[in-house]
């Protein structure tokens, strides 16, 4: 799933140009993605291989759309490996990695509120957010554990897009001042609070994409 191609299908989504749910051709697909017709097809069996599209004869591809119980399976996941992680990384964090990261976060706040239109803000956030999530679970050193986490950080993005309230400015930002609640635990290298303060903020994703 690290392709260029499935890399494009997933910002494709995130800035609106593809929609979950949408069916469409290969050649649409091509012509979205900037992809030739063979190039579209060889990135439409990784796809479906993940359950992202499915494929009809006469029909054209159908992106993914996701119901409630697949919605909270998905935050599990992410919970289960980051809170693990993030125990861990509470043991090695250096001062060096919080001090970029609360400049990171106040530099975003600061970019959301300036430029509260979601095509404008949402891929630096999505960047912010994986450096941030994805030190944690890398601290557990397994290639297997890396490579599922990546996969669910994608997935938990794209749910993001069921509900427009839950990726605009004032949900976002609130998001970030979440990641500063860990920040602030990771100072004090206390793991069980910094792993509490993680899952409030899951909990407050999942409640903003179900809920407004």
């Amino acid at each position: 799933m690290e392709s260029p191609g499935c890399l494009a299908f997933f910002d494709a989504l995130v800035d609106g140009r593809l929609r979950l749910g949408q069916t469409l051709t290969q050649t649409d697909l091509g012509d979205v993605l900037g992809l030739t017709l063979s190039r579209v097809r060889e990135v439409a069996v990784l796809l479906e291989a993940e359950g992202l599209v499915e494929s009809r004869k006469r029909v054209g591809l159908t992106i993914f759309y996701p119901n409630v119980h697949f919605v909270g399976n998905t935050f599990q996941f992410r919970g289960i490996l980051e809170r693990e992680g993030l125990r861990k990384f509470a043991e090695i964090v250096t001062d060096e990695w919080l001090a970029r990261m609360h400049a990171e976060h106040d530099r975003i706040i600061g970019f959301v509120r300036q430029n509260p239109a979601p095509k404008v803000y949402m891929l630096p956030v999505k960047e912010l957010e994986r450096a941030f999530h994805d030190s944690f679970v890398r601290a557990l050193n397994n290639d297997r554990i890396d490579m599922n986490h990546r996969r669910n950080s994608q997935m938990m993005y794209l749910l993001r897009l069921l509900n427009p309230e839950a990726v605009g400015p004032t949900s976002t930002v609130r998001s970030m001042n979440e990641h500063v609640e860990v920040l602030r635990a990771l100072e004090n290298r206390d793991g069980e609070a910094a792993a509490e303060a993680l899952d409030r903020h899951l909990k407050g994703v999942l409640h903003r994409i179900l809920t407004h």
